[in-house]
């Protein structure tokens, strides 16, 4: 299904976050705010989640795999909005936006695992997505697990990290998370002569 389809394809817009960055698209929008590019793009594929939620429960027997990549979706617009909105909302709690974008994104790849998972019924080769995702998972978690474990040793005003972590997320944010996004497209744009399952 072309709906299908297309929503696959816009759930990998967040992935590309990083070249994004890189490439000072946020120049283009109000604000010249990385945080208006989060938005953005995660407004997108959170909207591309709905529309393959809407089809994948119609044919897929584990659909339900695929809502919590929604939802860590929709509260990424929610925290990215939080963050765009002006220090009048909620402005004592602003410190929490870091901590909570960062395991946000680092949730996105388990996540997008369950999205593939969700997808195994169909006989193209779902091995080499499942194994993309995992591996993204398992770098996701760790560098999350050693964010936590970095917030819960400094005081709750903190953002700072530690140069080890901050190399751990370059790394899943510029390739990680990229070649999430091009599985998911790949995948979209192998289904062009066959229905999503």
């Amino acid at each position: 299904m072309m709906r299908t389809k297309i929503a696959i394809a816009l759930m990998s817009v967040i992935f590309m976050l990083a070249v994004a960055i890189i490439s000072n698209m946020f120049y283009l929008l109000p604000g010249s705010n990385e945080s208006v590019l989060v938005e953005l793009m995660s407004t997108i594929s959170f909207f591309g989640s709905l529309i393959f939620l809407s089809d994948a429960r119609k044919v897929l027997p584990r659909w339900y795999l695929a809502v919590p990549f929604c939802i860590s979706l929709f509260l990424l617009v929610i925290v990215s909005f939080w963050e765009v909105s002006g220090e009048e909302l909620l402005s004592d709690y602003r410190y929490l936006v870091t901590p909570i974008m960062i395991t946000l994104l680092a949730l996105l790849s388990p996540f997008s695992l369950l999205v593939f998972l969700s997808l195994h019924r169909h006989p193209d080769s779902m091995k080499a997505y499942l194994a993309v995702s995992s591996v993204a998972s398992i770098i996701s978690v760790f560098s999350l697990f050693f964010a936590v474990w970095e917030i819960s040793l400094r005081h709750s005003h903190e953002v700072s990290f530690s140069d080890g972590l901050i190399a751990i997320y370059l790394l899943y944010w510029l390739v990680v998370m990229p070649i999430t996004g091009l599985s998911f497209i790949h995948y979209a744009l192998k289904q062009r002569n066959t229905k999503i399952p």
